[in-house]
């Protein structure tokens, strides 16, 4: 069995990303090429904000992804593409369908019932994914409802929404090959992340995950094995870098280059052991921004109704903001929950060493939740060879055909007995005559063989006419 192809591209505050990955008959996954190009202010808070510009990057990953070594000759044909940023929340919902008689539940049966249970959400919100909490059949609750046989059918859903100008946005952005659109399909960011970093463990035992992103932070509280809700907050580490840049008049490319150069995030900050004064300052600012960002996760996380003592598997973070010096220990402190970074898969390999999948966490988890959900789908076609579809068309002028094979009963094959030869033809004499002094007369004894040989009986006015 072949590999299919998958190809993703994420659309960032920061950087616009994509990549080309494999899988395998046995789901394995070879992260073949990542390439991303900065947005340039042209993405706000997850959302795009000039469709031009955001379509030209977007091409300009795919070309380039197209012309690496380990993609080429093949052409990106479909693209998955993730959805988040700022307006992405959760609403919860239950909805409930009644049989006419003790029937089997379908999976039309669980059809209907998310229909119904969208339907009382009642509000104006693209639903992006939705998560079942639970599952009740006549009162008894069960873990896969397809199967069982009851009378009413119940349940309890957590929706992932966003508004509908995010969505808009987001479908103005073109994505070619050359002069061709690329087919395009959207996943929602959060739960294929959660896919890839949380065990059944974690959502069983009840786990904080957290994204922390350029100017979003994305949250999701996962308890009882299901998703309870989620939230997104209009702030991320680019916030450091603009009070750095604020602070100490300087530009934004020099604030992130301090920022991730001497930023650190400490929990006290009245004794920080700095080399200067520039570098105490900096530590302030970004000590300052991140326990803000932390205080409104606990806050969304409690005014929810969670307690960070109830869930036991503690936190799981990932997103280009973890990586900053101290978060991970400052947010253990202000939550008083066990921190982690959340780990690529072990079955994902890298095609080349320059390629790091712990650097490709949120692409390498577009491509297995793609690869989980539509396992029949490639995104990738090889062209044919230049030339080759013409020359399947043309007339194969100059071909040497196939010498036919010729059997002793072949009824085209003459016998040996009935060659044409000179004593069959003229029966009494297998030599030529003896060449005539006088030409004529030499001539005449071959023409007589001649008319002989093709036709026994002749006209006799043919010597006449030939002495005249």
């Amino acid at each position: 069995m072949e590999p299919k192809y998958i190809a993703v591209i994420e659309i960032g505050s920061a950087t616009i990303r994509g990549a080309v990955g494999s899988v395998d008959a046995t789901g394995g996954i070879t992260l073949l090429a990542v390439e991303e190009t900065p947005a340039a202010g042209s993405v706000r808070y997850g959302r795009v904000q000039n469709a031009r510009e955001v379509s030209g990057r977007a091409d300009e990953i795919v070309r380039r992804l197209e012309n690496n070594p380990a993609v080429a000759p093949a052409r990106i044909t479909a693209v998955y593409l993730a959805v988040g940023g700022r307006s992405l929340a959760s609403a919860a919902s239950e909805a409930s369908v009644n049989q006419t008689d003790e029937a089997e539940v379908t999976p039309h049966t669980i059809e209907r019932l998310h229909k119904e249970a969208r339907y009382n959400l009642g509000i104006d919100r693209d639903v992006l994914s939705i998560d079942p909490r639970r599952y009740m059949v006549d009162n008894a609750e069960v873990k896969n409802p397809v199967g069982a046989f009851g009378r009413r059918v119940s349940g309890e859903f957590t929706f992932i929404t966003c508004s509908p100008e995010n969505m808009r946005s987001l479908k103005r952005v073109s994505v070619t090959s050359g002069d061709r659109d690329i087919e395009r399909e959207y996943i929602t960011r959060l739960p294929a992340q959660a896919d890839m970093a949380l065990t059944d463990t974690d959502r069983q035992l009840g786990c904080l995950f957290i994204d922390f992103g350029a100017e979003t932070t994305t949250i999701a509280v996962y308890r009882d094995g299901a998703l309870q809700m989620a939230a997104a907050l209009p702030m991320g580490s680019h916030n450091i870098t603009r009070d750095l840049t604020a602070g100490l008049g300087i530009t934004e490319d020099s604030a992130e280059h301090l920022k991730l150069t001497k930023g650190m995030a400490v929990t006290e900050r009245a004794n920080i052991d700095a080399p200067d004064a520039q570098t105490r300052e900096i530590i302030n600012y970004v000590s300052a921004r991140v326990g803000e960002i932390v205080a409104n996760i606990v806050h969304v996380v409690t005014h929810a109704g969670f307690r960070p003592d109830e869930l036991k598997a503690g936190i799981v973070a990932t997103g280009g903001g973890s990586r900053l010096a101290g978060l991970m220990p400052t947010l253990e402190a202000q939550t008083r929950m066990k921190v982690r970074l959340a780990a690529v898969d072990r079955s994902i390999r890298a095609a080349s060493p320059d390629i790091h999948p712990a650097d490709a966490f949120d692409l390498l988890a577009l491509i297995k939740y793609a690869a989980d959900h539509a396992p029949g789908r490639s995104c990738l076609t090889v062209p044919e060879p230049a030339g080759a579809r013409a020359a399947a068309a043309a007339p194969q002028t100059g071909v040497v055909q196939p010498r036919r094979t010729i059997s002793e009963s072949d009824p085209c094959l003459l016998d040996d007995e009935d060659l044409d030869s000179p004593v069959t033809v003229n029966g009494d004499d297998d030599t030529l005559p003896e060449p005539d002094e006088d030409p004529n007369v030499t001539r005449r004894s071959l023409l007589d063989r001649f008319k002989n040989w093709i036709a026994p009986k002749v006209d006799d006015n043919l010597d006449d006419e030939e002495d005249e």
